[in-house]
């Protein structure tokens, strides 16, 4: 160390060191291995994605539950016999949903994962036992954690597959009352098994 460094600087300057040296060791772990034959390549780079970023559930356990019924949803509204869902219910304009599915330029895989799923347990509308609730149009869902919790521990998860594409029917427009909002549900266990 150089005599003419004070204990501060001395230290500023060690731990400048240190965490350059932390957070290189962490690039270094994710960019993958290279062989020294020439400069780097477009496929050394590693990009990571996470298909459900908008996922807005801090609850460990709840954020898994959504995050693995919305794989389901999405694989089971890939099936033509689900998709047709779509064509079953209309917005208040009496436009269909895949109508405005189709406004949007996007399949309804790529859909699902527009909208947002966030916790809102504290909403008073949660504690009335409701799973989900959203304003037909809007693309955020509202869950409830705590029911979200209990259905998964009696292992329901079809149920909650069901009442995701009920909300998913919501963010595209349906409305409610009519159809009730067992009728919706009903027709999507029919449709989407």
């Amino acid at each position: 160390m150089a005599p003419n460094l004070s204990r501060c600087a001395t230290l500023c300057l060690l731990s400048t060191t240190f965490i350059s040296c932390y957070y290189a060791g962490i690039a270094a772990q994710d960019r993958p291995e290279r062989s020294a034959a020439g400069p780097p390549t477009a496929t050394d780079v590693v990009v990571r994605t996470e298909p459900w970023h908008l996922v807005h559930i801090p609850d460990p356990v709840a954020r898994r539950a959504t995050i693995a019924a919305l794989e389901t949803t999405s694989t089971r509204l890939a099936n033509a016999g689900c998709r047709n869902i779509l064509t079953d219910f209309e917005d208040r304009a009496g436009r269909s949903l895949a109508e405005r599915l189709s406004d949007t330029g996007v399949d309804i895989q790529s859909y699902v994962a527009m909208v947002t799923f966030m916790d809102d347990t504290r909403n008073r509308q949660c504690s009335s036992g409701i799973l989900a609730f959203t304003v037909p149009g809007s693309r955020v869902v509202r869950v409830c954690v705590d029911e979200l919790k209990r259905i998964q521990r009696e292992e329901a998860p079809e149920y909650l597959v069901a009442v995701f594409i009920h909300e998913i029917l919501h963010t595209l427009g349906l409305g409610e009352a009519p159809p009730s909002s067992r009728e919706i549900t009903a027709r999507v266990r029919a449709r989407c098994g």
